[in-house]
């Protein structure tokens, strides 16, 4: 037995001192069963970032082809048969780093970058595994997994695949992949969903990663952070004003008030499960919310997210989508309110982050609309005199008078009104857009009392 032991590792160092120093063939073929190492390129999306450094391009499709690292990497599966005898075989294990390419990969990043590309990702769940994302930490058969390479701690939340708080059971034959970027990450939360260890072809074993943890972060603290909010409104508010200072757009004041109105529609999007604008199920509408609060102007928005975001992070989100960058930098606001609620949705702990805008935009009145107003002005002052004064008069029914000049009086002081408020490209109040609503009915009354106090 001794022999044969010693034996087989003669032969193992002939191999690679030959197949490294003399023959390329046989130097190709240890790479190809994973004994000698390779290099593997890592584009710049910042998914495994800070394992791997982030691209420096504008967007995506820029940093997905530049080249930010050079990892050594082993080909999977690895080893090779020797006299009937496995050597070098590896099984892939949590926390490894692996490269996968599949018809997944190869959809997700021809759709997202013009081009089919591998996926570069860290396991944490093996088959058999239960995996679950409960308030932005990964649980692995219900325990919090220690995960110091992540870009930020508490921030892995659930995806189409993989909601929060479902408890996931990682089948046989197949391992559940997260990018160490969280929140920068497509992976098996998403559309690649478990991967089948047949379509990994690299692995850096969790054992061979120590050029690496310098990297990464202390996570002593991690714990403490459960339900917490980490958003500093403040600090995201200034980040959104110095982008309009550069922009050459006014600063956004920060309202108390709509930040109200934002917490009201954040608490009932997580009571009643319904994360929309149109508020089907609660019926707390964003006008309706912002009513509540006492905030008044003309024009509102609102957008919102899941998740937990320091202030840099929070914007970065809301740029990268068109819609709410064109909030961010609309000129027809002026007023701004963030809050963020962390609260549970059917015993899972949400958090959602909504933010408010508020602003003015001058009405554009018509040359005959204020005419037309000025001139009943006019006319009721020309004709109230005279009913005026048959006032107290023998013949003439006094009650249907006085409420005629009521009429006329009433409807004269609503014109002046209105002819303020458009003369000076101001908005009608809901009283006064009563006040226009209801003229023609006391016009009609007051004709009708005029022919009646004139038989």
């Amino acid at each position: 037995m001794v022999k044969s032991i010693i034996r087989i590792i003669f032969y193992i160092v002939v191999i690679i001192v030959l197949g490294s120093s003399i023959s390329p063939v046989a130097a190709q073929f240890l790479v190809s069963r994973g004994i000698i190492q390779e290099e593997v390129k890592i584009s710049g999306t910042g998914s495994m970032y800070p394992t791997f450094p982030k691209g420096t391009g504008e967007n995506d499709i820029v940093r997905v082809q530049e080249i930010v690292a050079w990892p050594k990497m082993r080909r999977f599966p690895t080893g090779l048969t020797l006299f009937g005898k496995p050597l070098f075989s590896y099984t892939i294990g949590r926390q490894d780093i692996v490269e996968i390419d599949n018809e997944a990969t190869k959809k997700i990043t021809t759709e997202k970058y013009g081009e089919e590309a591998g996926f570069v990702k860290r396991v944490i769940g093996l088959s058999g595994d239960t995996v679950e994302l409960r308030d932005g930490y990964v649980y692995i058969n219900g325990s919090i997994l220690d995960e110091p390479y992540t870009a930020k701690p508490r921030s892995s939340y659930g995806g189409d695949f993989l909601p929060d708080c479902r408890p996931l059971t990682v089948t046989e034959g197949s391992v559940f992949v997260l990018g160490d970027n969280r929140k920068a990450s497509l992976d098996s939360r998403f559309e690649l969903g478990l991967v089948n260890l047949s379509d990994i072809h690299y692995v850096i074993p969790w054992d061979d990663q120590d050029e690496y943890r310098l990297l990464w972060r202390d996570t002593k603290l991690d714990k403490s952070l459960a339900n917490t909010a980490t958003l500093n409104v403040q600090e995201f508010v200034k980040l959104v004003n110095d982008r309009r200072r550069i922009e050459n757009l006014k600063e956004y004041t920060f309202s108390s008030l709509l930040s109200s109105s934002a917490k009201r529609r954040g608490y009932v999007m997580i009571e009643t499960d319904d994360f929309s604008t149109e508020a089907t199920r609660s019926g707390v509408t964003l006008s309706k919310a912002v009513r509540e609060t006492g905030y008044s102007n003309i024009i509102f928005a609102e957008f919102f997210t899941r998740g937990n975001f320091e202030a840099q992070e929070l914007y970065d989100n809301f740029i990268e989508f068109a819609d709410t960058k064109k909030l961010l930098n609309s000129s027809q606001y002026q007023d701004m309110g963030v809050s963020t609620v962390l609260a549970n949705l059917k015993d899972c702990p949400t958090e959602v982050v909504v933010v408010h805008l508020g602003g003015y935009v001058p009405p554009n009145y018509t040359a005959a609309e204020i005419e037309s107003w000025q001139n009943l002005t006019t006319k009721i002052n020309e004709v109230l005199p005279s009913w005026q004064q048959v006032v107290n008069a023998e013949g003439i029914d006094q009650n249907k008078l006085n409420r005629l000049i009521t009429i006329l009086t009433t409807r004269r002081n609503n014109a002046e009104r209105i002819v303020d408020k458009m003369r000076k490209r101001e908005w009608l109040n809901d009283e006064e857009k009563a006040m226009v609503k209801n003229d023609t009915a006391l016009s009609q009354e007051a004709n009708n009392i005029i022919t009646e106090l004139n038989k």
